[in-house]
C-alpha cells in the first residue's frame, strides 16, 4: 500500500468534486449555523464515512476514519482552490 490509498482510487475525482461541494457548502458557509450549512455538512460527513465503510475499512484496517476524514477535507479544500474563481 503506497502512502495515500485515496490516490489509488479509494475515492474518485468525481467523489471528490461532489465532496467538495458539500464541503464548500458548510465551510464556507455566511452562517454556518444555517439549516442548509448544516444540512450540507451532515451529507459530507455521512458520505465520508460511508466511502471509509465501504473502501478504506476493508482495505487498509489500520487506516483510522479520523486520518481518512482529514486526507478528504484535505483533497477538498485542494479541490476548491484550483476550481473556484
Amino acid at each position: 500500500m503506497s502512502a495515500d490509498p485515496i490516490s489509488e482510487g479509494t475515492v474518485t475525482r468525481v467523489e471528490i468534486a461532489e465532496l467538495a461541494s458539500l464541503f464548500d457548502r458548510f465551510e464556507f458557509a455566511f452562517d454556518p449555523r444555517s439549516t442548509a450549512a448544516k444540512e450540507a455538512e451532515s451529507d459530507f460527513e455521512a458520505k465520508v464515512k460511508e466511502l471509509f465503510d465501504e473502501r478504506v475499512a476493508p482495505k487498509y484496517p489500520d487506516v483510522p476514519f479520523a486520518v481518512f476524514h482529514c486526507r478528504v477535507r484535505s483533497l477538498c479544500r485542494t479541490y476548491l482552490k484550483k476550481n473556484t474563481p
